[in-house]
């Protein structure tokens, strides 16, 4: 019986502030001044996968990985400075997008919705959000930028000077496996 006097009331109480809000708005601003700059202003966190790279693997250390995350890493910058995020996913860890962590997202959850769910897989997702492109096998930067369609210059800002030019042990690793 007290419970139900309390929830009764607890109403009743809101019900009140809501008229009286309804009726006198500029009472309503002057006892709350900012709240509604301040819900403006607020950032809440979005998550869309488009423009974005996903690495996933069982561990950070197992070898597609380390391969993967090595012909990624000249390309980094100018992925990011396209806005395509890399976002990875190594086993239950905390997922990363860009080198920092998102504690919020599940990694569980993100695979079984990349349908990604065990071993090593690369896909990229465009902007129209489908997915264009996907790997079970780590790639060169070179093909990735290929197959997924986008047109990031290769300049010595990002990594590639010379890379035509020389023999890479990645590369030869990579071809005779």
């Amino acid at each position: 019986m007290g419970l139900s006097f309390f929830i009764i009331a607890t109403c009743l109480a809101f019900g009140a502030v809501a008229a009286i809000g309804a009726e006198r708005p500029d009472l309503m601003r002057s006892l709350l001044p900012g709240l509604g700059e301040s819900l403006r202003a607020a950032q809440f966190k979005r998550f869309s996968p488009r423009k974005t790279l996903f690495l996933f693997g069982p561990s950070a250390n197992h070898p597609a990985c380390r391969l993967q995350r090595r012909l990624l890493k000249p390309a980094i910058a100018a992925f990011i400075r396209e806005d395509v995020a890399v976002i990875e996913a190594y086993g239950q860890d905390m997922p990363r997008r860009n080198g920092q962590p998102i504690d919020w997202l599940d990694p569980a959850l993100l695979r079984h919705a990349m349908d990604a769910e065990a071993g090593f897989a690369l896909i990229y997702v465009d902007e129209a959000g489908k997915t264009a492109l996907r790997s079970d096998a780590p790639m060169v930067t070179a093909d990735i930028l290929a197959r997924a369609g986008l047109a990031i210059e290769r300049s010595h800002h990002a990594g590639y000077a010379g890379a035509a030019r020389r023999r890479s042990p990645i590369l030869k690793r990579l071809r005779a496996a």
